[in-house]
């Protein structure tokens, strides 16, 4: 039984080390699909003339994902309450909903920062502001890309160490 238990203290210790490690992967990876939304608006203005509402729609229509759930859902506010301007609800709704994914609040600032440019009518001008946010979560994702190696190992490595630690004690 004693064996049985230490194992399972290991292998808890363990897990909780791979979770961890998991949060950090989870949180580059959706970084990196908000950078591929961000671009696929970028080409629909820029090709298709489209706006930023239609672009959201179009997103929510392709992607099968949470990110796609959440333009859809922010494309629905925005087509019932057409009193307020979309950069204004898209804001709101945006960092409501991207507070349940794997993100910092910085992540989401500067996503959102393409909504502080209000009343852009120009292509040109809407194009350049979300590069900027494009570029800023790009700056993000190159600096957690360089902690996260260490991160991960360091991570997994005092989950098992904990482990080996909390045994050792109990023995």
């Amino acid at each position: 039984m004693q064996m049985l238990g230490g194992f399972l203290i290991l292998l808890g210790c363990f897990g909780m080390g791979l979770w961890y490690r998991q949060q950090f992967l989870g949180r580059l990876y959706t970084i990196r699909e908000l950078i591929r939304i961000l671009e696929q608006w970028i080409s629909e203005i820029r090709y298709n003339g489209s706006t930023l509402p239609e672009c959201c729609r179009q997103t929510g229509r392709q992607r099968k994902d949470r990110l796609g759930e959440i333009c859809t859902e922010v494309y629905r506010e925005y087509a019932e309450t057409e009193d307020t301007g979309f950069l204004e609800l898209a804001e709101r709704s945006f960092r409501r909903q991207l507070r349940m994914l794997p993100l910092k609040k910085e992540d989401i600032e500067e996503f959102l920062r393409f909504a502080e440019k209000e009343g852009y009518a120009d292509e040109t001008m809407q194009i350049k502001s979300i590069e900027l946010s494009r570029q800023g979560l790009e700056h993000t994702a190159d600096m957690q890309q360089r902690e996260i190696t260490q991160k991960c190992r360091l991570s997994v490595g005092l989950g098992a160490m904990s482990g080996l630690l909390i045994l050792l004690l109990l023995v």
